[in-house]
């Protein structure tokens, strides 16, 4: 998948199933509904990696 930006969050497709390991993957569909949730979209880079870890570890 490469490098994920904040700004393509929401053109992401999410997979059709969610895995549920741990963490989850950047595709999961619970991963991109929490960063959307969090209106990643406008966030800059280091406040996006960090939600990003948090969106996966839970």
């Amino acid at each position: 998948m490469g490098k994920l930006k904040a700004k393509d969050v929401a053109k992401l497709k999410p997979k059709s199933k969610c895995c549920k390991d741990s963490p989850r993957c950047t595709r999961c569909p619970v991963v991109i509904k929490r960063l959307c949730a969090q209106d990643c979209a406008s966030m800059c880079g280091k406040d996006f990696k960090k939600a990003l870890a948090k969106a996966r570890r839970r």
